[in-house]
């Protein structure tokens, strides 16, 4: 299966994989089923709901799977659980239930039991982006990268779950914010930006009694940074909560590679390698290591540009090193080349990915293109 961005779906290609859209109304709508053949109306249908492209059948392609990270049933309990508690908190003016945190709780433990019997502890971001409000999946995601960032860290299951609340609860503070401000698509006024500071104390406001001190603690602390300069105390190295140092990479990756109205996305690997530059200024340097074991830089079944001028398609990701995945080539006719592993194939070390090839007009992209939906006339 390939990766194709909704710009460039054309009919007659086949889905390799369920779309799943979870929306506000309804936390698990299939909206498209895999082997569906696509037509304007279902290209239209995916361009309306903000998805950013689909998983393509391509027969020379075909050896690729991308499964999901998190089940389908458990990701929508876990959005709606998370809807659920902010909406009470809105409705109550400003009451968090121990009922609510309770379901939470529940919540962490199955995405924990999940993420620790995984073969591949690679997080898909592809998998976490078809959904409309981004609070609640940013939280979702924030949760999910902290428990595979302390599996990789090696915690037990205890603080994971520490963790995985934290994550879940780490915005709540900015449902005390004004949605005036909150939402605001131009910048932030310095006054402004100052009450959204607020939002870690306003959750331990919030989260008093009901949570553990460390999660607490790792709430208030997610926008410290090593160097001093975070807030909201301006806190700096070993006095940030160790949650909180987790949190900071995690809210950063994913806020960056979600689409903001004030703030276009970022490619993962564009977002890799802002962190890596940031590391102990901002973020903890063995923490950091463990989180970039868990994320990849470039998903599989997306296209690449190397540094040859070569396009190619991620077939596999390396752990030891996400900015060199092995890759397969495209030629310029469409047609398939080598398997290059660009972490330990000697001929090829001087070769490095310069960007996402999400610019389909590049040579051998159109054919290798055509292929996928000249599929339909196979079968």
């Amino acid at each position: 299966m390939l990766f194709i961005t909704n710009k460039y779906l054309k009919p007659g290609m086949i889905l390799a994989k369920d779309i799943i859209l979870y929306n506000s109304s309804n936390f698990n709508s299939l909206l498209l089923t895999k082997g569906q053949v696509l037509n304007n109306t279902f290209i239209n249908r995916i361009n309306y709901h903000g998805i950013e492209g689909a998983y393509i059948e391509s027969e020379a392609f075909a050896d690729i799977e991308v499964d999901s990270y998190i089940n389908d049933a458990l990701k929508a309990k876990s959005l709606k659980t998370v809807k659920d508690v902010y909406y009470e908190l809105k409705m109550s003016s400003g009451k968090v239930h121990a009922t609510a945190i309770r379901q939470l709780s529940g919540i962490v433990n199955s995405l924990i039991t999940e993420i620790l019997y995984k073969d591949d502890l690679t997080y898909n971001l592809v998998d976490f982006k078809n959904y409309d409000n981004y609070t609640y999946q940013h939280c979702l995601n924030v949760a999910t990268l902290a428990i595979s960032t302390g599996i990789s860290l090696g915690l037990g299951e205890s603080m994971l779950h520490d963790l995985g609340m934290a994550g879940l609860l780490h915005d709540i503070g900015k449902m005390m914010i004004p949605l005036e401000i909150l939402n605001k698509p131009d910048k932030l006024t310095d006054e402004e930006f100052e009450i959204i500071k607020t939002h870690p104390v306003n959750a331990v406001t919030l989260l008093k009694d009901l949570v553990p001190f460390s999660v607490l603690s790792g709430i208030q602390s997610h926008h410290e940074k090593l160097d001093g300069t975070g807030y909201p105390y301006g806190i700096a190295g070993d006095n940030i909560h160790y949650y909180g140092r987790v949190l900071a990479v995690c809210d950063v990756y994913d806020a960056l590679t979600s689409d903001r109205s004030y703030r276009m996305t970022s490619f993962p690997s564009e977002v890799i390698e802002y962190v890596m530059g940031c590391v102990d200024k901002h973020f903890d340097y063995e923490i950091l290591k463990s989180f970039l074991k868990v994320i990849v830089a470039y998903p599989i079944g997306t296209f690449v540009r190397l540094s040859d001028k070569r396009i190619a398609v991620v077939v596999k990701n390396n752990s030891e090193n996400i900015m060199r995945p092995v890759v397969r080539i495209v030629n310029n006719d469409g047609t398939v080349g080598e398997d290059v592993d660009l972490l330990y194939d000697k001929k090829h070390m001087n070769i490095t990915i310069t960007d996402m090839a999400y610019d389909y007009d590049g040579a051998g992209l159109e054919a290798a293109l055509k292929s996928t939906y000249d599929l339909k006339l196979k079968y």
